[in-house]
């Protein structure tokens, strides 16, 4: 299961990963984050939840890596994930790692949103 929102106010992309995603569905929450991606400034910031999401297999690690590739030269800034499976924390760390960005991992939504309101506080109008 996947949900992709955006906050154009807050600049902000919101990202809900759960489950196995598997082919097409992994294709089409890859896409919908690009449209919502889009909709935002460069300095975007992310709030990535996979705190129940299963580890993918290699063509999953692929599609994920062009993703965060793509976001990066969409102009993301800071990004701050959830995660709880320590085996999907070791694989989005070497998504981030693989994609020339760090990520931060925090515990909940509430205090990932809390984090990027104080990293892109100084960053910009719509920070």
């Amino acid at each position: 299961m996947f949900r992709v929102t955006s906050d154009p106010h807050r600049n902000r992309l919101y990202i809900t990963l759960s489950g196995h995603l598997e082919g097409t569905e992994r294709q089409e929450s890859l896409k919908a984050i690009l449209a919502e991606a889009s909709r935002l400034d460069p300095g975007f910031g992310v709030v990535t939840d996979i705190s129940a999401l299963h580890p993918s297999d290699q063509e999953g690690f692929k599609d994920f890596l062009r993703a965060k590739s793509a976001l990066k030269l969409r102009g993301v800034g800071p990004i701050v994930r959830v995660v709880k499976i320590p085996l999907s924390r070791m694989q989005v760390t070497r998504v981030s790692e693989a994609a020339g960005y760090e990520a931060h991992s925090l515990d909940s939504l509430e205090a990932a949103d809390r984090h990027l309101d104080a990293l892109q506080a100084g960053s910009g109008p719509n920070a």
